[in-house]
């Protein structure tokens, strides 16, 4: 059980008991009807307007990854086929082979951790726009994956939420469905469910486990989860859909889980959560004891769009719809950093810097304004899978030997550099050390630091201090700067790999074989690469 996990328990906790920032709106719209506490909008509005309207224009680009640690087939498209759809059927080959290999582990049976009381178990709605294994661009995926298997098997009920990008095996269809009026349209989400068991029945103690619940609609079955034109419209129909499905999804015991809930809102993606659960339900007494706790995974992406209609978001009256307006834009971030019941950032020097004008990214004053009710939680690693006494990908079916190491034990080490070394088409020399590079291609990863100091890096001075080195740089993003990689390797075969992609395997191996490892960011905010 890692420490972010027992925190974050305390904090949503504290969260329920306290009612200190509810935000409650009276009256019901003429725009609006109730039915068995679901509220609908019957508003329209204009279409999405991209470039144009009361900001200035934007030209939204394409967002390959905001991590190296991503899944490419969902991230990445050829120029020619972006924007596509996908044939949404049943995911790729590669991918489906690494949903199954990630969903094993937790399947086996294991102990359950020592479990709250009965009366301090909550139900969980952890939402977000990628859920490891199944979707992934970086650290996001990750954190929601294993937070939700920590927290059930603690005996909370727990419930992830993603847009369902592929048909992943295992996963059916729930019959249920909800449509929303947003942008001019009605936009149909119908959902999707697997029960994932995390711990085995003991006793008189259910299974623990995670309720995946996906939504599928037409917008997310594209190559790459962002940087769309009609982004606004994909994430503000998730955030509704979120809402929607505590309600209406049949769970494990058949039963939905009810509007008794918390709900953990994971970065700008889903930022709208905390404004339409106070806009649009609290004020018909729907969610009157749920919490939202807001996630800032990273303050330089906060999810800035040209300003539109409330009801084009489905919010017809515009209740709170300026918390969304920053330097004429509307920022996702802005509005759930303002709206939610309780903030956290990944670490707790994070939450410092968010405060600073340098780390704040123009929203420093929001996060002040908040202060009281904002936190710093660090983000863990799952010991199990980076232990290298016990990683797999260190084993005889990797590796051709089993080259597991210690501390105490530093023979592996040696192994897996010699390793690494062959894999990647390296000179083969355990005594030149391996410096290595694995990140995002991105000013924020500073790698363009790496770039400056790479000449210096590789020749030899009089004094012998560079030049005896190999660097291995593995990393997707900015196409600048993966030019870099492949003309740094072309023109040093054997001394320079420059790997433009990502596997886990590979990060894997890197990371066991390299003597140095090199992380020039810029900021980090909890220091996962």
């Amino acid at each position: 059980m890692t420490l972010r996990t027992l925190i974050l328990f305390e904090l949503v906790a504290l969260s329920v008991a306290s009612s200190s920032h509810l935000h409650q709106p009276a009256g019901l719209n003429a725009g609006q009807v109730r039915s068995n506490n679901r509220v609908l909008s019957r508003e329209r509005g204009p279409l999405l307007r991209i470039r144009g309207g009361a900001g200035p224009a934007f030209d939204i680009k394409r967002t390959a990854s905001y991590s190296c640690l991503n899944e490419a087939v969902l991230t990445e498209a050829p120029e020619d086929r972006k924007g596509m759809q996908l044939d949404s059927t049943t995911p790729p080959g590669e991918l489906k082979s690494k949903i199954a290999q990630a969903l094993t582990k937790d399947l086996q049976p294991q102990a359950k951790s020592a479990l709250v009381p009965p009366e301090e178990r909550l139900k969980i709605v952890i939402v977000s726009s990628e859920v490891a294994p199944f979707s992934k661009s970086g650290g996001l995926a990750d954190v929601c994956d294993k937070l939700g298997v920590a927290l059930s098997r603690l005996g909370h009920r727990v419930m992830t939420i993603a847009p369902l990008y592929f048909r992943y095996q295992g996963v059916s269809h729930t019959g249920t469905q909800r449509e929303f009026a947003l942008f001019g349209q009605k936009h149909r989400a119908e959902y999707w469910r697997m029960w994932r068991e995390t711990a085995p029945a003991s006793g008189d103690d259910a299974a623990c486990g995670v309720e995946h619940v996906f939504v599928q609609h037409g917008s997310y079955e594209r190559h790459g989860m962002y940087g769309h034109p009609d982004d606004l419209m994909r994430f503000a129909l998730l955030s509704w859909a979120a809402l929607e499905a505590p309600f209406c999804v049949p769970c494990q015991d058949e039963l939905p889980f009810g509007d008794d809930v918390v709900f953990l809102v994971n970065d700008w993606m889903v930022g709208l959560v905390p404004l339409i659960m106070a806009s649009h339900y609290r004020r018909h007494g729907c969610y009157a004891r749920a919490r939202t706790v807001f996630d800032i995974h990273n303050m330089g992406y906060w999810g800035g769009f040209p300003p539109v209609d409330a009801g084009q978001l489905g919010l017809p009256d515009g209740a709170y719809l300026e918390k969304l307006v920053h330097d004429r834009q509307m920022k996702l971030l802005k509005g759930a950093i303002e709206m939610a019941d309780r903030v956290v950032t990944v670490s707790p020097s994070y939450k410092d810097e968010v405060l600073t004008p340098e780390g704040g990214f123009g929203l420093q004053e929001a996060c002040r304004t908040r202060f009281p009710h904002l936190d710093g939680i660090l983000n863990g690693i799952d010991t199990d899978e980076w232990n290298p006494e016990t990683d797999h990908f260190l084993s005889a079916k990797y590796q051709g030997f089993d080259n597991f190491f210690s501390a105490d034990s530093l023979a592996g080490k040696r192994a897996c550099k010699l390793h690494l070394q062959s894999f990647l088409g390296l000179n083969q020399d355990a005594d030149v050390p391996i410096v290595a590079f694995v990140g995002r291609l991105a000013y924020q990863k500073g790698i363009d630091v790496l770039e400056a100091a790479f000449d210096w890096l590789m020749s030899r001075d009089a004094a012998g201090v560079t030049g005896h080195v190999q660097l291995v740089m593995v990393g997707t993003g900015d196409e600048r700067y993966a030019g870099f990689l492949r003309r740094a390797e072309a023109a040093n075969k054997g001394r320079v790999v420059g790997y433009v992609g990502f596997t886990t395997e590979l990060e894997h191996k890197v990371i066991a074989g390299a003597d140095i490892l090199l992380m020039p960011s810029r900021y980090e905010p909890c220091g996962l690469p």
